[in-house]
């Protein structure tokens, strides 16, 4: 433990540099290209990464063009540390730096990425570096890193499909102590026809950009001219009450609109009345004791000549069923906006008597001074469709990160410190 936290003591400065330089490159999803399924800046998020690996005498290669997989230590590997280079978009108003120019204010660094998921992604390569300078690193570890895992986690699926993973995989894509219950998730796309009649109508509207962060904007403009715009506050999906949804406080607004021309923002007040996140409305709210309860977002929302589109986050809980929730929105709707289950997943569990979970959460009592239990939560990680799997931080409990929205943020403490951990699981798994 000494010679661990010595090796970050040491090298904080080094890490943070090569959090700086993967922080600057954008690598939030756009068109795909030549070499680059997910965009030109996921992919050079990747040969960034590859080649910090390679300035620290580590050896790794992209495959697909999809995943980074760095290696060290001998034989089948024995444990994968699963992260990804990927980020949300950097909406709203950023205050202490911009989005891709990391800054170090008061102990905290600030930029997109440096708590989802780049920062836990370069602690985790020199976590690797660590067991290897103190001869602590024996059979072989996998630092896998995605470029997809905000857009639906395509890139591990292909990877999945075409690679093994160890028996033991944990992601720092998530909170400490260790998440081993994930809820399940289904996305639905709404659609309607745009109206063709006489009379005032919305002529453009436009909200979210994922939809697994609430939005926190939304303009508008209808057939007059006039110009609406509403602002929230953002929040990851997955704890919608964190959040202002600005998409269903403009359904609000237009709701109350006199006209025809507005019937389909009747109907989605119906089903997405502003506060209900629960889905209570639709009658379809549950939860369990293992999982939670269901939570669901309004996401994105588009409103053009071509008529509407929208996208709804649902984090379902073990006790529900994604078909028959979508159902009840179905009906809430009626027949002026069509519903279509844009994909479902399944909730994720690994037991909490594992020898894996409770090596993790004995590094995480050694290193903290304070026991913890495993826990369920509404996000999903990239761990979700592995088996076994578990997310073991980077957030620490009570922590204020800004996830997902302007001025994201980790203290740089606290990132040392589960740097540290992630050195001592690699030391235990792979003595």
């Amino acid at each position: 433990m000494d010679g661990i936290r010595e090796f970050f003591r040491d090298n904080e400065s080094a890490i943070l540099a090569d959090i700086r330089r993967i922080v600057a490159v954008e690598s939030v999803r756009g068109e795909a290209a030549p070499g680059a399924p997910f965009g030109p800046g996921p992919r050079r998020a990747l040969d960034v990464a590859l080649e910090i690996a390679r300035s620290h005498g580590l050896e790794g290669r992209v495959l697909g063009d999809r995943m980074l997989v760095i290696e060290a230590g001998e034989g089948e590997p024995e444990l994968a540390i699963l992260a990804h280079l990927d980020v949300v978009p950097p909406a709203g108003e950023w205050t202490v730096t911009g989005p891709w120019e990391m800054r170090l204010l008061d102990g905290k660094l600030y930029g997109r990425g440096v708590i989802d998921d780049k920062g836990p992604a370069m602690v985790s390569m020199w976590a690797i570096l660590c067991a290897q300078k103190l001869g602590l690193l024996r059979k072989k570890v996998q630092l896998l890193l995605g470029s997809d895992e905000e857009c639906g986690s395509s890139d591990l699926e292909w990877y999945l499909e075409h690679y093994p993973v160890p028996g033991k995989v944990f992601t720092p894509d998530g909170s400490f102590p260790v998440a081993n219950t994930e809820k399940g998730r289904m996305t639905m796309l709404l659609s309607a026809p745009a109206y063709a009649g006489a009379g005032p109508r919305v002529a453009r509207l436009q909200g979210g950009s994922v939809a697994n962060a609430v939005p926190a904007r939304c303009e508008a403009e209808l057939s007059d001219g006039t110009r609406l715009e509403v602002t929230g506050r953002a929040a990851h999906a997955s704890l919608p009450g964190d959040g202002d949804n600005a998409v269903t406080k403009m359904v609000e607004k237009l709701a109350a609109m006199e006209g025809e021309g507005f019937q389909v923002f009747r109907a989605l007040k119906r089903a997405f009345p502003h506060g209900d996140f629960l889905g209570r409305a639709v009658g379809v709210d549950c939860r369990d004791e293992l999982s939670g309860e269901l939570t669901v977002n309004l996401g994105v929302m588009n409103y053009d000549e071509r008529g509407l589109s929208a996208v709804v986050d649902c984090r379902i809980p073990v006790c529900g069923d994604g078909r028959t929730i979508a159902a009840g929105f179905a009906r809430a709707l009626g027949g002026d906006v069509k519903v279509e289950i844009g994909g479902i997943s399944k909730p994720h569990h690994t037991p909490a008597d594992s020898d894996f979970v409770r090596g993790l959460l004995r590094i995480y009592r050694e290193y903290t001074g304070t026991a913890g239990r495993a826990f369920s939560m509404g996000g999903g990680t990239y761990v979700h469709e592995i088996q076994g799997g578990v997310a073991f931080g980077a957030e620490f409990p009570g922590s204020d990160v800004h996830m997902h929205e302007p001025d994201e943020r980790v203290e740089v403490r606290e990132l040392m410190l589960a740097g540290q951990m992630y050195a001592a699981a690699v030391a235990e798994f792979c003595k």
